[in-house]
């Protein structure tokens, strides 16, 4: 759902990608945290930003987070399965007073391509936007309550990657074939300059292809295209700030982004992530961008 430039998660933390080649094309990451604290006061984590990507959530014991974004919307998270699409806005994350002296954790997150949803659940983004889905509101109730319950009994991250993907190779082998596949073209590393050259590369008219990004991504190719800039610019920053960079001109990172000029270039960054390009770097370039939710 978000991809997180602040501190790290405290407890045992893990991320990895798929091993199996098959599985590349459509699952980005996983993330595990498994854990036991002490600290019980309410305190303030850090602030996520859109991913687009899609995310499947898995909490083993819940209660312990909080989540406010910009619109001063509370979220506890319970124990249970979450479905995100990625599609929103930033999110500022609270860990909750405790009246415990201590607290298990257990999580366990994919973080799926933003295609996947239409391709293997036949869900669009745009239908999740602004819902609350669980795993078994996607996969079915039998067989997501079945996921949820063996990912649980695991106590590795390796024995919760080898159930999960046990369970998205059966899904991979029902989902129905298409006449209109979508691959490579609107699930590209390419950028188009407009969805004109986009039409006349793939032979599909722009009408169709509209349509098409609308049902898949819940965005327009201009929104995408907005996107893409968006994760290009903050990847640029987070690197600068991995190279020890004290200084960034950030002119040069609006035009390598294709921004129109540096106003702009704020402007867009500021709607994605509530902050100033200057004031992103300044505050997290003492810090190595862990990007644990993406």
């Amino acid at each position: 759902m978000f991809l997180d430039s602040g501190v790290p998660p405290q407890g045992k933390y893990v991320k990895t990608f798929p091993a199996h080649p098959a599985l590349l094309p459509y699952i980005h990451s996983y993330v595990s945290i498994i854990s036991e604290i002490c600290d019980t006061k309410e305190q303030y984590i850090t602030r996520f930003f859109p991913s687009f990507m899609t995310q499947f959530v898995f909490d083993f014991y819940g209660s312990v987070n909080e989540v406010v974004d910009q619109n001063d919307v509370l979220l506890n998270i319970e124990k249970g399965t979450y479905v995100k699409s990625g599609i929103g806005t930033w999110m500022d994350f609270f860990q909750k007073k405790s009246s415990s002296p201590k607290r298990s954790i257990k999580n366990f997150k994919v973080t799926l391509y933003p295609h996947v949803l239409y391709e293997v659940f036949n869900l669009s983004p745009f239908e999740i936007r602004n819902d609350d889905l669980t795993i078994q509101d996607v996969w079915g109730e039998e067989e997501g309550t079945w996921l949820f319950e063996e990912l649980e009994a695991m106590d590795s991250t390796e024995g919760m990657i080898e159930v999960f993907e046990g369970y998205f190779f059966k899904r991979l082998a029902q989902k129905a074939s298409s006449k209109k596949e979508l691959k490579p073209y609107l699930n590209h590393q390419v950028e188009y300059a407009s969805l004109k050259a986009l039409s006349r590369e793939c032979g599909y008219s722009e009408r169709w292809l509209q349509k098409q990004y609308l049902e898949v991504f819940g965005e327009s190719f201009k929104q995408i295209q907005r996107n893409a800039r968006f994760i290009k610019s903050l990847r640029q920053i987070n690197s600068a700030v991995l190279r020890g960079e004290k200084h960034l001109k950030f002119i040069d990172i609006a035009y390598e982004c294709d921004y129109f000029d540096q106003t702009h270039f704020i402007k867009t960054f500021k709607n994605y992530t509530g902050l100033t390009p200057s004031y992103y770097f300044d505050a997290f370039r003492d810090k190595i961008p862990f990007s644990w939710l993406w």
